[in-house]
């Protein structure tokens, strides 16, 4: 199973999937948190929820290099997370945590739920 979370130099990988997942959950999130959002606002809330998750990921990697203990403490977590990321894979995530915002909002565009600003 560890080899599935192994970053390489491919595009997309499983965490990316979890990456989708994480683009509609906090889409979600801010929809239901900001009843009447503007679609402005909610790209821009969205995108930069998006951005600081991949920043704190490269954190926590960053500092496991040094500290051996905390790779420890995060034992719950599945085996390579703390593993090095390519330029291509962290992409590849952001295009995918995009995706997930992008159909939340074309659903809720859709239905027109979004706060109309003149």
């Amino acid at each position: 199973m560890s080899e599935i979370f192994l970053r390489n130099k491919t595009i997309l990988d499983i965490m990316s999937l979890v990456h989708f997942v994480f683009g509609i959950g906090i889409s979600l999130f801010i929809i239901f948190l900001f009843k009447n959002i503007s679609k402005k606002m909610f790209f821009v809330i969205s995108l930069s929820v998006l951005f600081v998750w991949e920043f704190f990921e490269a954190f926590l990697r960053a500092i496991s290099v040094y500290y051996y203990r905390l790779r420890n403490s995060f034992d719950f977590l599945p085996a390579g997370w703390f593993s090095a990321e390519s330029a291509i894979n962290i992409i590849g995530d952001m295009i995918a945590g995009f995706l997930g915002i992008l159909i939340i909002y074309l659903i809720f565009k859709k239905c027109n739920k979004f706060l109309q600003i003149i």
